[in-house]
């Protein structure tokens, strides 16, 4: 597939003058530089921030002071026992999200290297390290080695079916055990760059281990799929979801059983291939959607986010799949540049078969992401990667 260079043009040159939606000036409990979701927010969110930041440091090396920010914001507010507030305010502490999600020391590693500069992560090392380690000792499945989410809301993905309606605590879940495996190989790239050997090593153990029990507890092999399993019955939660993908994004899953699940649900269109994306709910799945939510929740059961299009793009290209990646890219360039046009905006998910905006106009955050794929898709990069 041919892509247009005047197609990425448009796309990056309609992206950068939404930049400025997202920049915040350090303000009473906040006291470095922030990045907010646009629109109407003035706070700092766990994984939408982590997405922003990631999105201007690959493009620009230098912005990656915001993402280094980030981390300085929340690692001041890091408590003894390791927990950290996910959702920061001008005011305080927001309680609407519970632990951070696993992206802290990603956020480091990849702040570290965009501005090649790892010392200034010394002097809060073991204050990084009580946060990552902070899992294992709350809503942990012990017997698998496998981490739970304190409930859906806290997965971000906030009525993902696969976590949805179930008690606190009792999903072990592919999202978030994927997020702590890549949290566990940051810290050991960064004890390694900072010279500490002993941490490099007992983190990369974690790394591998937590990888080793995804692949051995979540994979269901008759299926040929990762599913989210129920802590209290070992049973699979046999919903094909956002979720499910991730461990394909984290690059956790081996070749053949990335191709096999790729082929089988992620471009197949009775499941979550659609017209304009990739779907976060199978299509054949009975809760599967298209409406309009932002309140009480947003919705992941159905519509297309550009955000996961963009995270499939690069689960897409790690196992080979490079044409159909292209594919999802310029599809989704083209569906955020309509927005554009016709609304001045974007939104956070999209109608999988029209097209069409559904909730939270004027929402930039990680949509600034869709700025790239194209030239990923063209040099097979990954800005993601943890080497």
């Amino acid at each position: 597939m041919t892509v247009s260079l005047d197609l990425e043009q448009k796309i990056r040159l309609a992206l950068a003058q939404k930049k400025a939606l997202i920049k915040r000036k350090a303000k009473g409990f906040i006291k470095h530089d922030y990045l907010v979701p646009g629109g109407p927010y003035e706070e700092q969110w766990d994984w939408d921030a982590f997405f922003v930041g990631m999105a201007l440091a690959s493009e620009i090396p230098s912005e990656a002071i915001y993402l280094k920010n980030w981390c300085l914001n929340y690692l001041e507010h890091v408590r003894p026992d390791g927990f950290t507030p996910g959702l920061l305010t001008p005011n305080g502490i927001d309680h609407r999200l519970k632990h951070i999600k696993p992206f802290l020391a990603q956020g480091a590693y990849f702040a570290s290297m965009f501005l090649n500069e790892f010392e200034w992560i010394r002097p809060h090392f073991s204050t990084l390290k009580r946060s990552v380690l902070y899992r294992e000792r709350h809503n942990f499945d012990a017997k698998r080695g496998l981490a739970c989410w304190y409930d859906s809301m806290e997965s971000g993905a906030d009525n993902n079916v696969a976590a949805l309606n179930y008690p606190k605590g009792t999903v072990v879940a592919t999202d978030l055990n994927t997020f702590l495996y890549r949290e566990y190989h940051a810290v050991s790239h960064i004890a390694k760059k900072l010279g500490m050997s002993s941490e490099a090593t007992f983190f990369r153990h974690k790394a591998n281990a937590i990888k080793e029990a995804i692949n051995t507890y979540l994979w269901d092999s008759e299926d040929g799929i990762f599913y989210n399993i129920d802590r209290r019955t070992g049973e699979y939660i046999k919903r094909v979801s956002y979720s499910s993908i991730i461990p394909l994004w984290g690059q956790v899953a081996p070749l053949s059983r990335g191709k096999t699940m790729i082929r089988r649900y992620l471009l197949n269109p009775k499941k979550l291939r659609g017209r304009y994306g990739i779907r976060t709910l199978s299509a054949d799945d009975p809760d599967y959607n298209q409406k309009n939510i932002i309140k009480p929740y947003s919705n992941w059961q159905g519509p297309v986010w550009p955000l996961f299009n963009y995270l499939s793009m690069s689960a897409l290209l790690s196992y080979g799949f490079r044409r159909e990646a292209q594919w999802l890219a310029e599809v989704t360039v083209r569906l955020c540049l309509a927005d554009i046009k016709k609304s001045g905006g974007m939104h956070e998910n999209y109608h999988s078969e029209k097209g069409t905006p559904l909730a939270a106009p004027n929402f930039v955050s990680w949509n600034l992401l869709v700025g790239q794929m194209l030239s990923q898709t063209k040099t097979n990069t990954n800005p993601f990667q943890i080497v």
